[in-house]
């Protein structure tokens, strides 16, 4: 059972991430700092998954599964882009940029501390 943790994170991770980036309402990015910072999540999460979970041939249709779902959420994104705000709320510019930028150097070290 506990080795089924891993895959279930993944799937709310890459598919949190296809609803914000194709829904207008339900979940979706207010902004384009949330939307690349949830872009980010969600990529680093699904590559640092090669290594936490057993992709066996029962789980490698899953991977591909995920893998298509992220490029789909991608072009929802590249889609939505220009249709949205830099930020929602410019007051807190320094707070949601310092939050964004930690939160990329805490995904990016978890996909290299799990793939070297």
């Amino acid at each position: 059972m506990i080795a089924w943790i891993p895959f279930i994170v993944v799937v709310a991770f890459v598919g949190g991430f296809t609803v914000s980036a194709w829904s207008p309402r339900f979940g979706a990015a207010r902004d384009r700092l949330a939307l690349a910072t949830d872009g980010l999540a969600a990529a680093g999460i699904l590559f640092a998954s090669r290594a936490l979970v057993d992709w066996t041939s029962t789980t490698v249709f899953a991977w591909y599964a995920l893998v298509l779902l992220l490029a789909v959420a991608a072009v929802g994104a590249v889609l939505r882009w220009r249709s949205l705000p830099p930020l929602k709320d410019p007051t807190k510019r320094t707070r949601r940029t310092v939050g964004a930028g930690f939160a990329a150097v805490v995904i990016l070290g978890l996909v290299a501390v799990t793939n070297l």
